[in-house]
């Protein structure tokens, strides 16, 4: 890999994508940070803590620093994608199991229905990224580009 022109940071890295995949990552920190909004809600009457809305922030954040973590050691790759199989995967999978109990008519259960299938798309994204890089196609920077491969 050409590390002559690569940015210095994953926020500078991401920023050469097209506007598509831009507009997908917006995706996917509105589903992610969403869930500040549904920390607390009321149920039963009573104001109490939700324990998904935590699990779906606890795994960004996590996720953001093994990502960057990633970044540092081999770059913008397709491996990066690990870190949301490492960190996502244990959230959704509790917040895919809980959604028949929130439900779909609340607004909380709209933005759950919409964070799993935004994360779930991304996480099979992520597989194949996974998987493609270990089969060696692997680099992504500058991948759009003309001289690009």
């Amino acid at each position: 890999m050409n590390t002559e022109n690569i940015p210095a940071t994953l926020n500078e890295a991401m920023a050469t994508e097209p506007m598509w995949l831009q507009l997908w990552i917006v995706a996917l920190l509105v589903a992610n940070l969403g869930a500040v909004f549904f920390v607390v809600g009321k149920s039963d009457g009573s104001w109490q803590v939700r324990t998904r809305p935590i699990a779906i922030l606890l795994g960004f954040f996590a996720a953001a620093a093994i990502m960057n973590w990633l970044y540092g050691q081999y770059g913008y790759v397709r491996l990066l994608g690990l870190a949301h199989l490492i960190a996502w995967l244990p959230a959704y999978i509790y917040v895919l199991l809980g959604r028949r109990e929130i439900g779909i008519t609340t607004f909380y259960g709209k933005y759950i229905a919409f964070y799993i299938v935004i994360a779930g798309l991304s996480l099979i994204i992520d597989a194949v990224d996974v998987v493609r890089y270990l089969i060696g196609d692997g680099e992504l920077f500058m991948r759009w580009s003309e001289g690009a491969k």
